[in-house]
């Protein structure tokens, strides 16, 4: 059977983007900071030029050059913290002078930063990897049926003039077989099953589908297919990280809350 060759492209380039994520991700260290460097430019300038095209690439460079150097130290700071305020609020300031999108400009920094950040927190942490495998494989797999049964048997398209490739069946497939897999996943590195893993699973596909969601609603506000052309097949770093994001953005203060800040492994392996 000969597929279409967007197909081959799109297949090909996501082995390669999963060997690259996968290698960094297990080695650690300088290289995982280093891919997070590289994706966090990327999603910058793709989030900057997606809510505006006036001045976007000045706006990425200040918040990008804050980020890579909050990423260098690799450390909560006094220098890191400080950082991150000067360089929300020189772009806050620049983007408000030039009439430009500030709110937008503004968030995009603060979400994509905090994310990115809660990231490489989270590898440097007792299993640490192993709960990023976890979050991320239940993403993975929450995507992967609903595109499948959303496939399969269509049903009422959901969110139509946001994401119009949406159906109900994928939709419900995504929130049972994703929920299953964290609990099935997390039950084989824990003593005893914990019946709050229903509910963070359950919370990780929810976020997710959101956060397809959102950027797929800035991309029809904008006009634009992909948020960039990285990656061929698939657009750009924001395209692929867009449902990632809103869950490590997030994490941070349900750690706080359920008083795992210190341990957050604790919220997913009791």
């Amino acid at each position: 059977m000969n597929l279409p060759s967007d197909i081959k492209i799109r297949f090909f380039s996501s082995i390669v983007l999963l060997s690259v994520v996968l290698f960094s991700l297990i080695k650690g260290g300088i290289y995982f900071t280093f891919f997070l460097i590289i994706a966090s430019l990327f999603m910058i300038f793709e989030w900057m030029r997606l809510i505006s095209k006036s001045f976007w690439i000045i706006r990425g460079l200040i918040t990008s050059l804050g980020l890579t150097t909050i990423l260098i130290l690799d450390t909560i700071s006094s220098l890191s913290i400080i950082t991150f305020f000067l360089s929300f609020l020189f772009l806050t300031i620049f983007s408000r002078l030039t009439i430009n999108k500030y709110k937008m400009s503004s968030f995009g920094f603060i979400y994509i930063s905090l994310s990115v950040l809660t990231i490489n927190w989270l590898r440097e942490v007792d299993q640490g990897l192993l709960m990023l495998i976890i979050i991320l494989s239940t993403i993975f797999i929450s995507d992967i049926a609903a595109y499948i049964f959303g496939n399969i048997f269509g049903g009422p398209k959901l969110f139509s003039s946001v994401s119009p490739n949406k159906t109900l069946s994928g939709f419900i497939s995504a929130f049972i077989l994703g929920t299953l897999w964290f609990v099935f996943f997390t039950l084989n590195f824990s003593n005893s099953f914990n019946f709050n893993n229903i509910f963070v699973g359950f919370g990780i596909v929810l976020l997710s589908i959101l956060g397809d969601l959102f950027i797929s609603f800035l991309k029809r506000k904008a006009n634009i297919k992909d948020t960039g052309f990285f990656i061929p097949g698939h657009g750009g770093f924001l395209d692929r990280a867009d449902s990632i994001l809103p869950i490590f953005f997030l994490m941070p203060i349900y750690a706080i809350f359920m008083n795992a800040i210190e341990n957050p492994s604790i919220i997913f392996l009791g």
